[in-house]
């Protein structure tokens, strides 16, 4: 007999044994290979849920620049967005360590469930301040209270210098078409709520929208912070967030009614120049789901497995 290789040695022996095991117990199954079974087992549970719950982060980064593009009216860039969620999905459904790819906890090393909690305050606080500064919470017609635009005040007088003044009128109001409205907007807004802040109803009011847009920011930034001062702000700050959404359809009533008073405006006028909108209750809402998970963490001393 040729002399046999070790490998050769070991399936002889195997299979002696699996003959000794059979007379001594006949009943016996003989064993099966379950490693391709948990194999696809495992590309079953691969659903979208383990894909979102893996990496929260990212996840919540494409949910806000989505609702950003919602708000913004942004059609183009929410099926950049669509398209690039469907291509992460598809190369984590293709890897073969789905739960590592795209992961920030994976690298971070984090706790799963502190940055699920984590992730979550920021989704809250991300639709709290873009519903803010997207003026979704509270809208302000300047012209309809009372306030005169810069930017018609600088037309004005280019339209008053000649020609080539009116060409620059011309051109200034072609870019703010062009732009939406909002050539020069910050500087706009500024000036235009400094004409509203005259009178103390409408000092009130832009102060409050301040407000509404600084707390959840300092929601937004907390998440930078170093421990337990991240913690800490966060609870101040949504607290702060969801007193001020929850007052914030009384308060702007009683305003509007006060503003029209001292400006010897309509009601009907100053209701149509500041008006509450739709997104204020999931801003509450947003806001209450915050400030419970924050009290969580507070409790939990973000102590978790």
């Amino acid at each position: 007999m040729a002399r046999m290789s070790r490998r050769q040695y070991q399936e002889r022996q195997e299979q002696t044994a699996q003959k000794k095991a059979r007379q001594t117990n006949p009943n016996s199954v003989p064993r099966l290979d379950t490693d391709g079974a948990s194999r696809s087992a495992q590309k079953v549970r691969l659903n979208f849920w383990q894909i979102f719950a893996d990496r929260p982060y990212v996840t919540v980064i494409m949910i806000s620049l989505a609702l950003f593009c919602i708000l913004a009216k942004w059609w183009i860039g929410l099926a950049i967005i669509i398209i690039l969620t469907i291509a992460g999905i598809f190369v984590i459904g293709r890897s073969h360590h789905p739960n590592r790819v795209l992961s920030l906890e994976f690298k971070l090393k984090a706790s799963r469930k502190l940055s699920m909690i984590k992730a979550l305050q920021l989704l809250g606080s991300t639709i709290m301040f873009l519903a803010a500064y997207m003026r979704q919470i509270v809208s302000v017609d300047f012209s309809s209270a009372g306030a005169t635009d810069s930017l018609t005040v600088i037309q004005n007088m280019l339209s008053n210098q000649g020609t080539f003044g009116q060409q620059g009128s011309y051109f200034l109001n072609l870019f703010n078409q062009l732009t939406g409205g909002s050539l020069w907007g910050t500087y706009r807004y500024a000036t235009n709520s400094s004409q509203m802040m005259n009178s103390t109803a409408g000092t009130m009011i832009i102060l409050w929208i301040f407000l509404l847009m600084i707390a959840p920011a300092f929601c937004v930034l907390s998440q930078f912070f170093r421990e337990p001062y991240s913690r800490h702000v966060m609870t101040v700050a949504s607290l702060i967030s969801t007193i001020s959404f929850a007052l914030t359809p009384t308060l702007m009533n009683r305003w509007v009614i006060s503003y029209a008073v001292e400006n010897q405006m309509s009601q009907a006028a100053a209701e149509n120049a500041v008006q509450v909108g739709g997104m204020v209750y999931p801003a509450i809402i947003s806001a209450v789901f915050v400030f419970i998970l924050a009290i969580y963490r507070e409790i939990k001393k973000d102590e978790f497995e």
